[in-house]
């Protein structure tokens, strides 16, 4: 794995239905992630996550892959109002699996080293998921 991916195991109580839903329903996106999500669960499906504190308008998704309910990838735009390539965007996977009393969720984001500024991109992220994926526990586990 290269130095640059991001790679974060959480357990989650609650079972793996609801951990997929929060991850593919844009109004339950919206509950942990960002405050608004525009988001189609399927290959080739579009959306858009958006934060509030950021002046930028909000930054586009590409589905690539779905296997319900065990595997998510897409590709996540690094600039705003940009529709993510290779070279502007990196791509995230989440892999969830049962285990005792809940969901294992496995997160990998890769393809910081194209970006412009991949070391900064990626510190940001490494921070940016650290909040978040707390913020889906919390969101998930009081569901």
């Amino acid at each position: 794995m290269a130095s640059l991916d991001i790679t974060r195991s959480i357990d989650i109580q609650a079972p793996i239905a609801k951990v997929w839903a929060a991850l593919t329903e844009p109004e339950l996106i919206a509950q942990w992630f960002g405050d608004t999500a525009e988001f189609d669960p399927k290959p080739g499906g579009v959306g858009s996550f958006g934060w509030t504190n950021h002046d930028e308008g909000p930054f586009r998704v590409l589905v690539e892959h779905v296997d319900e309910p065990k595997t998510l990838i897409y590709r996540w735009a690094r600039e705003s109002n940009a529709d993510p390539v290779p070279g502007n965007s990196t791509l995230v996977r989440f892999d969830l699996a049962e285990i005792d009393g809940g969901t294992r969720l496995t997160l990998v984001e890769t393809g910081f080293e194209e970006l412009a500024e991949p070391r900064s991109a990626h510190d940001g992220n490494v921070e940016g998921w650290q909040a978040e994926l707390g913020d889906l526990v919390e969101y998930v586990e009081a569901r």
